[in-house]
């Protein structure tokens, strides 16, 4: 329920988001967002133009992820593992669920290869520089894209069971190899 004395507008926002995290995208009705901000179905479609226009103006993955890319970028890789782990349980992991459940559809597909570009890659690989940077920066946004998978959406029961510390230097030493190592040089 949003907080009261809310502009419509927000109050839409505010009830959508919490309905598409909690019941997914295909399960949130427009009339159910409406009823939880208090105002009739047809002012969800005024402001927003349908469901869909009010998902792509709702949920965003950026989370704190622009403080660590921004941080040193000798530490970036087992910083991205610690944020996965402490994540788990966050509103942020019902987002990235909210959003991967409308991933069929072609504007919220397109707003995921956007949103990883513009929070993950791009700010990446205009660090990492050497060869290849923009490929670098894609692939380790790639294995924390499947590392998030393996917590928030399957929820791996070994991994999480796994211990913390040996998790994050494994996994996120394979991450900051894409991002720090030598120039590699392909062999095929």
């Amino acid at each position: 329920m949003p907080p009261q004395n809310l502009p419509p507008r927000d109050a839409i926002r505010h009830a959508a988001g919490e309905l598409f995290v909690r019941d997914g995208y295909g399960a949130t009705t427009v009339r159910a967002i409406a009823a939880a901000a208090g105002c009739d179905p047809a002012l969800v479609i005024r402001h927003f133009g349908s469901k869909e226009g009010l998902f792509l103006a709702t949920v965003s993955i950026s989370g704190d992820l622009s403080a660590i890319l921004a941080g040193p970028l000798a530490s970036i890789g087992r910083e991205l593992v610690r944020y996965v782990l402490d994540a788990a349980e966050s509103p942020v992991a019902g987002v990235y669920r909210a959003l991967l459940s409308a991933s069929d559809r072609p504007e919220i597909k397109e707003r995921l290869r956007a949103s990883m570009h513009d929070v993950f890659v791009g700010p990446l690989a205009e660090r990492v520089g050497g060869t290849y940077p923009e490929l670098r920066a894609r692939l380790a946004a790639a294995q924390f894209a499947g590392l998030i998978n393996a917590f928030w959406l399957v929820g791996d029961q070994v991994l999480a069971c796994a211990d913390r510390e040996a998790v994050i230097a494994l996994y996120g030493d394979a991450i900051q190899r894409l991002l720090t190592c030598e120039d590699p040089q392909p062999t095929c």
